[in-house]
């Protein structure tokens, strides 16, 4: 497995006394996609600056497939392409001539550029916008173009800022789908929605008051924090379906028509979901197991954030 970046004990000091990153400890694998996590101002955009090179750490050291971009920050520049949370090209250019200017900066072969920039077209879908400026487009659409202006680039690895911030769900499957078919495979996914980052990432970073507090698998940050099963059902027969929980002494509370059991675990959900369907039957049930967005407002509550 090969590392593409390792941070080791970084920390950024302000002359105002603030610490925005302390001590920390990272590592990205080819392959990988890792999230970025933790509330605003938390320390993230300072982390990813100092990634990029824009920033330089107080201590610590930063390598990139093996370069200190501490001692030699533009070495990352080839390495690396960013899509930033706010949009930031030339919005009187189309979006053809937007992405023909990043392969130009890029030094990308002349005779090829007009190739390359109809693949990303074909890849973030924006194939009919080829010829609208920037400022014609929709929200959605402009995250696309930040996108394809990163895509098209084929660096080893991507930092992503919020890159579905504010999009409909139609346009973030598409970016979903263009970030999943691009030679990009190594991905740093800075995001609120944990969802998303747990869907798509292999590992996840939790960033609170500028340190790392958790770091792992999706579920295995879930798993940290002891949170219950939530079964929610609907009996043919709710009086029934209370009497057998009473009887069980399950703890259990009443939403409308939903009876929502709280369980230590999915076996003893299933079990209580058995009796009721042999006592009465069933006409709806929903499990909710423990996830990353439940562990994550756990953690903030228990640490007052």
């Amino acid at each position: 497995m090969i590392r593409l970046i390792e941070v080791a004990d970084l920390v950024k000091s302000y002359p105002n006394g603030v610490t925005a990153n302390d001590n920390l400890n990272f590592s990205l694998n080819e392959g990988e996609t890792v999230g970025l996590i933790g509330p605003n101002a938390a320390g993230k955009t300072t982390f990813i600056r100092q990634l990029l090179g824009l920033l330089r750490p107080t201590e610590g050291q930063i390598t990139v497939l093996g370069q200190d971009i501490i001692r030699r920050p533009h070495a990352i520049k080839g390495l690396v392409a960013y899509v930033p949370q706010t949009p930031l090209y030339y919005p009187a250019l189309s979006v053809e001539e937007v992405i023909g200017l990043v392969l130009q900066f890029r030094n990308y072969p002349s005779n090829k550029i007009k190739r390359k920039v109809q693949d990303t077209l074909e890849l973030i879908g924006l194939q009919q916008s080829a010829k609208s400026a920037g400022y014609q487009l929709s929200g959605g659409s402009t995250k696309l173009v930040l996108l394809g202006m990163a895509l098209c680039q084929d660096t080893p690895f991507l930092i992503l800022d919020e890159p579905t911030a504010m999009v409909d769900v139609e346009k973030k499957s598409r970016i979903w789908e263009a970030i999943r078919g691009s030679q990009t495979k190594s991905i740093l996914l800075a995001s609120h929605d944990l969802k998303e980052v747990q869907d798509y990432c292999n590992r996840v970073y939790f960033i609170l008051g500028g340190k790392f507090i958790a770091e792992g698998a999706p579920h295995e940050i879930a798993a940290m924090v002891k949170l219950p099963v939530l079964v929610s059902i609907v009996a043919e027969n709710r009086e029934i379906a209370l009497g057998l929980m009473n009887a069980s002494g399950a703890d259990y509370r009443l939403t409308g028509e939903n009876i929502e059991i709280v369980c230590e675990n999915l076996s003893e959900g299933i079990k209580h979901m058995q009796d009721i369907e042999s006592a009465c039957g069933l006409r709806y049930v929903h499990i909710e197991a423990p996830s990353l967005d439940r562990a994550v407002k756990k953690m903030l509550e228990t640490r007052g954030a």
